[in-house]
């Protein structure tokens, strides 16, 4: 959606008050720049309720309906094409216009009978003028559609003559950010005259590469498939998000906060939750995708919403879920095996590394543990996967997980980038000890075993006396670091 502001010179007026206790940790959040219109969602809307019947929903949250939306949605149909010489608009006011020239009547009926999502912000008196400052939140719609000449059309709604918009180039960059494994990120990327990097290749096999759903969790963007469209299924991983994000105004462990909440996702279309504000701001982050990337971008760099390292985490137990589910795949996208996982998987790892090693500054106690805590997790990951999955035809290196990154290869997957964070990963040593004695059942090349028995030698070295795990749980904020013995 595309932010358009107007009266720019103009300045605040208007200073927000914190709210009372018990939620006063939400009053610095400022609303007067939010659209008032909370039906953002794209799946489709069934008929609005009825004042009474909404009344005795005890599974609701009773919200009143508001007179610029809801309202005259319910009373649009009064006037057709039959009756043109009257219209109502969002205030319920009835205009006559039968008089105006026809461009006029049409744009008046159009802009009445859907109207603008408009925020008003400020207003004032400069001289002899009345200001007022608004801001309208477009949708736009970009298509990346299949090639049939060797190249991928792309085409925006905000235009139609081929050439690369704004919104165009900023999705693009996003998709490149999100999918680029193999290129050091670190170099500058050639751009080209349709607005991407040629480091992608074609943007729709990229994607049909990489997956759907996989770049939808990236993006933080709401997969829209036939079961959420249709039956009202809840979007799971926006509300993991949603409260990554409330569980950190509270410094709480994300895993912790109002299991009430979501352990079952409500369905309803209501979002006020009366004498509950926890639970009516997290309908809101569900409900309206403007209003949760607002809040996202509200996130300190240190809370969990934010965490890099935790979100490549969660990247690879997306795709490892999609390599054991039954494979769904659709013709145009390439098949949920074993050297798709593990691109993903070795490229998430570069990413890691990209991060620890060409930082212009040392990680942080908290960055540093939460890099090795994703380390580990992938690692051990790859050890469970130890079993012959998809084709019984394909090679067995294209069918078993761990064969292909660890069991027959001699390299260095996971301990070159652990030895770059030593008193990290010495947190988590007795997790890697027990990762090595797997390895050693499973079968691995001599000299990769080595290499790990080494790293387990410089790890109890770093461990001892360090003071990171007393210093890395203070600073934890969202998530607790667990050590099996």
């Amino acid at each position: 959606m595309t932010t358009t502001n107007s009266e720019k010179q103009l300045h605040p007026i208007i200073a927000s008050k914190p709210m009372s206790p018990p939620s006063s940790r939400f009053g610095r959040l400022s609303l007067q720049s939010m659209s008032p219109d909370t039906r953002s969602r794209t799946r489709a809307q069934s008929p609005t309720m009825g004042p009474e019947q909404s009344h005795h929903n005890e599974t609701s949250s009773d919200s009143e309906i508001s007179s610029n939306s809801s309202e005259y949605e319910d009373s649009s149909s009064e006037f057709d094409d039959d009756e043109p010489s009257a219209i109502r608009s969002p205030t319920k006011l009835t205009y006559l216009i039968d008089h105006l020239p026809e461009n006029t009547q049409s744009l008046i009926r159009d802009t009445f009978k859907e109207p603008p999502k408009i925020a008003l912000e400020k207003c004032r008196r400069i001289d002899d003028t009345y200001a007022f400052q608004m801001t309208e939140l477009v949708t736009r719609s970009v298509r990346i559609r299949a090639p049939e000449d060797g190249t991928s059309k792309l085409s925006c709604s905000c235009r139609g003559d081929g050439h690369p918009c704004q919104h165009l180039l900023w999705l693009l960059d996003q998709i490149v950010k999100q999918t680029l494994y193999d290129d050091d990120l670190g170099k500058p990327l050639k751009m080209n005259s349709a607005g991407y990097a040629e480091e992608l290749g074609d943007p729709f096999q990229n994607i049909s590469k990489y997956h759907l759903d996989v770049l939808a969790e990236g993006l933080h963007c709401q997969l829209v498939t036939p079961d959420s469209e249709y039956d009202n299924e809840p979007d799971t991983f926006r509300a993991q998000e949603a409260r990554e994000i409330l569980s950190s105004v509270y410094k709480m462990d994300t895993d912790e906060f109002r299991p009430d909440i979501f352990q079952h996702i409500p369905r309803g279309k209501k979002i006020i939750k009366r004498n509950d504000l926890e639970q009516t701001i997290f309908r809101m982050l569900l409900d309206n995708h403007h209003f949760f990337q607002y809040f996202r971008s509200l996130s300190r760099p240190q809370d969990t919403i934010n965490d890099s390292f935790y979100k490549l985490t969660l990247r690879i137990d997306r795709v490892l879920r999609d390599l054991d589910a039954p494979s769904q795949t659709s013709d145009l996208e390439s098949p949920h095996n074993v050297p798709w996982a593990a691109s993903h998987i070795l490229g998430c790892v570069r990413h890691i590394r990209y991060e620890i090693y060409t930082r212009e500054s040392p990680l942080s106690v908290r960055e540093a543990l939460s890099a090795a805590r994703s380390l580990v997790h992938i690692l051990d990951m790859v050890v469970s996967h130890n079993k012959d999955q998809g084709s019984g035809n394909a090679p067995r290196i294209d069918r078993n997980l761990y064969l292909r990154l660890i069991g027959d290869r001699d390299q260095d997957f996971i301990l070159n980038v652990l030895n770059l964070i030593p008193e990290a990963a010495s947190q988590f040593l007795h997790n890697i000890e027990a990762i090595l004695d797997r390895i050693e059942i499973y079968g691995a090349p001599a000299g990769y075993v080595q290499r790990f028995r080494a790293m387990l030698g410089r790890l109890r070295t770093s461990s001892t006396g360090s003071g990171l795990k007393r210093a890395g749980q203070g600073q934890m904020g969202g998530r607790k670091m667990r050590r099996t013995r």
